[in-house]
């Protein structure tokens, strides 16, 4: 399984909007970038659909994705994975190194939102029954710094990782 790879699902207001598999080791996730230009390959995040039940949340997200432009930068290193912040939104993240929410600060150096050493500890650990499940990704949450609230939602899963935990589970 390749190590370098994403699995990206993003839900508007709790409804699944796009999801998408990119192979290699970076990726841009924002909305209408005019930084296409770095050659990091993008996903961009879709206008909200018409099937929100409140147009309140509508034109909620329609603020928040102007504020999006810059996105965030995934890169899939060897010690793990990092993020750097470019939009003017809140980012927050949760997962891959433990269960507390942080926000990301912007335009600081790449946070580290996946450590894969931790991940084979914990896998470990969890194959062991020392431990709980070790998780295979990492969640992001746009515009609040509550995952409550939060109208983009966006989950990233990590195929190598999963496909380790299913042969130790298997």
């Amino acid at each position: 399984q390749a190590q370098h790879c994403f699995l990206v699902s993003v839900e508007y207001c709790e409804e699944e909007v796009l999801s998408h598999e990119v192979m290699g080791g970076d990726v841009r996730i924002a909305h209408k970038t005019s930084l296409m230009m770095d050659g990091i390959p993008f996903i961009s995040l879709p206008k909200p659909p018409n099937t929100l039940p409140i147009s309140s949340d509508r034109s909620i997200l329609s603020n928040l994705l102007s504020l999006m432009e810059g996105g965030v930068v995934l890169s899939s290193r060897e010690e793990g994975i990092y993020a750097e912040r470019h939009s003017q939104a809140t980012v927050s993240w949760m997962g891959g190194t433990g269960d507390e929410m942080h926000v990301m600060e912007r335009d600081v150096d790449p946070v580290m939102l996946f450590n894969r050493e931790t991940f084979r500890q914990e896998l470990d650990r969890f194959t062991r029954a020392d431990g709980s499940q070790p998780q295979c990704g990492f969640s992001l949450w746009f515009g609040q710094d509550s995952s409550l609230s939060a109208p983009i939602f966006i989950s990233i899963k990590l195929p190598w990782a999963q496909q380790l935990f299913k042969e130790v589970h298997d």
